[in-house]
């Protein structure tokens, strides 16, 4: 479980540290052994993505298309690439419309090689629901930020981000971005219609532009969020009786993602349950056997999907 060393913030991760080392002998032999254990499953991390990166291919559906470095962020002057999945039947007929979900860390959705890991399988996920005459959708892969990903899904300048703009690059998603896909491809704009997702930091991203702008996004799929980047502020945000109650929300994290992220991905859980959301408009599953990585967010997926759908 190294990888709770890098999900810390540094704030606690430095408080731990002074506690352990200014405590005593013992405190300094646990915090060593604590490091050892961490560089220890990091090195073994890196060896099994080793392996895995010699074997890696292109494994992305032929409808996902790539918008390399093409849609405008403004606020920060630069260009996005953007990922866009249209389902198997999408140009056999020109009238036909689709939900849309916005997918951040985006790069992850749909090919192994753009993730360079495992990607999640929502068009693999898709497709089959295709195959079945089951509903389907649009997907929309925002790559994450090549300067700065913490900065960019942090919601509000904090200490441990001092730079953060995650309000302004959700307010760049539901406003320049979704009016692109909007006017570009045949979408239901409406909010019932149009989700939000994420993992680990953008997870909770997921949750604050639910909660922020709630007149957009009538879903979400809330995938190990990192709530502990600003845990108060979070959860203090709220959402009306007429804003909450179509809206359908799935809350996912793996069962070995330790004692940070499964408490907090309950605890969003059971805020939208002490609104009254009966199951059919809010779900927990907690990814049995898994940790915190894309194996666990791919298996999320597969089960998020028609149950937002409302198979």
């Amino acid at each position: 479980m190294a990888i709770l060393l890098y999900k810390l913030p540094l704030t606690k991760y430095n408080a731990m540290k002074k506690f352990f080392i200014g405590s005593s002998l013992l405190g300094l032999i646990i915090w060593g052994g604590f490091i050892a254990r961490g560089k220890y499953y990091q090195h073994k991390e890196e060896e099994r993505r080793a392996a895995y990166y010699e074997n890696i291919v292109d494994t992305s559906s032929p409808t996902v298309t790539v918008l390399r470095d093409s849609i405008e962020i403004g606020y920060q002057n630069e260009k996005r690439t953007i990922h866009i999945y249209v389902p198997p039947n999408y140009a056999m007929d020109s009238t036909t419309r689709y939900p849309v979900i916005y997918m951040m860390d985006g790069e992850s959705s749909f090919n192994d090689m753009e993730n360079m890991g495992p990607e999640w399988q929502i068009d693999e996920v898709i497709n089959e629901a295709s195959a079945n005459g089951k509903p389907t959708a649009i997907v929309i892969g925002i790559n994450q930020s090549d300067k700065s990903r913490d900065a960019e899904y942090t919601p509000w300048i904090n200490d441990d981000n001092p730079d953060a703009h995650g309000a302004q690059f959700a307010e760049w998603v539901t406003t320049d971005l979704k009016s692109f896909v909007d006017s570009n491809y045949r979408t239901k704009p409406a909010v019932t219609f149009t989700s939000i997702g994420g993992i680990s930091r953008s997870g909770m991203m997921a949750y604050y532009m639910l909660m922020a702008h709630p007149d957009i996004f009538g879903n979400a799929i809330i995938m190990s969020p990192s709530m502990w980047v600003d845990h108060d502020k979070l959860m203090a945000m709220e959402l009306t009786p007429d804003q909450y109650k179509n809206k359908k929300i799935h809350v996912s994290v793996g069962q070995y993602e330790g004692g940070l992220m499964v408490p907090a991905a309950k605890g969003v859980y059971e805020k939208f349950k002490a609104y009254g959301l009966d199951d059919n408009h809010v779900k927990y599953d907690m990814i049995m056997n898994e940790s915190h990585w894309h194996i666990t967010w791919r298996k999320a997926f597969a089960s998020a999907y028609p149950w937002m759908m409302g198979e």
